[in-house]
């Protein structure tokens, strides 16, 4: 019967990690190359590709400044519209001023030209204006009389009073009120005389009754002496805007 033979082999841990290393090395060598070799016959080439990349880069930064300079262009553009803008409604401003400076230099003008020589040829005394405007509440409003002593020298003075009575209904019944009962504030204190060589303006707040529907307004002035003759003149009740 034979002997079993005993066979002794050395143990080298070392090696073993070396050829691992030496394997696992040649295999990422090789993934690599197997990878460029791949691009490459897909057409692509890093030299190219990092000039590419480079020029890219280059052109992204110049966009950058471009991008910079056209918003800048585009801050002053809007800041200058802005500007503009605002000349424009200056102007419109002062052009709407004027206009109504230029109005009202007309209705001055044409007022005085009324009282030097009036379109419709009346002499002396007469009622150059009468208008009614809302003050505040519902039933206040301001009531507007002017006197004119037109197409005269001018030399003297004419003087006298004015009556004013306001007719209604309230109700269901006609009904009238003297203006001086209707008067408020401080225009309550101040009388409906008169004394001028031109004109004289007169001007009252006044207050409506409760329930009272105002549809004329009856005036008469009565000058002293014989300078001129009474007038008796009625309006209508007609509110206009101020």
């Amino acid at each position: 019967m034979a002997k079993p033979k005993l066979v002794v082999k050395q143990h080298q841990p070392m090696r073993v990690g070396v050829i691992w290393g030496v394997v696992v090395t040649l295999a990422i060598i090789g993934g690599f190359l197997t990878y460029e070799y791949g691009r490459y016959r897909g057409g692509y080439d890093s030299r190219e590709a990092k000039t590419t990349e480079a020029e890219l880069t280059r052109e992204l930064t110049e966009l950058g400044l471009s991008s910079g300079k056209l918003r800048e262009q585009i801050a002053l553009l809007e800041t200058a519209k802005k500007i503009d803008d605002e000349a424009h409604e200056s102007v419109e401003s002062m052009l709407g001023d004027l206009q109504a400076d230029v109005q009202k230099q007309k209705q001055e003008l044409a007022f005085y030209r009324g009282i030097i020589a009036p379109e419709d040829g009346k002499r002396g005394l007469h009622i150059q204006e009468f208008r009614l405007t809302p003050a505040g509440a519902d039933a206040e409003f301001r009531m507007r009389l002017v006197l004119v002593q037109a197409a005269f020298k001018h030399d003297r003075r004419v003087s006298g009073k004015v009556t004013m009575s306001i007719e209604g209904a309230r109700n269901g019944t006609q009904t009238s009120y003297n203006v001086a009962d209707l008067m408020s504030g401080e225009d309550a204190t101040e009388s409906l005389g008169f004394s001028f060589r031109y004109f004289q303006n007169f001007e009252r707040q006044l207050i409506l009754p409760a329930g009272f529907v105002p549809q004329r307004v009856n005036v008469e002035v009565s000058p002293k002496g014989r300078v001129a003759d009474t007038i008796k003149q009625s309006f209508d009740w007609s509110v206009k805007s101020s």
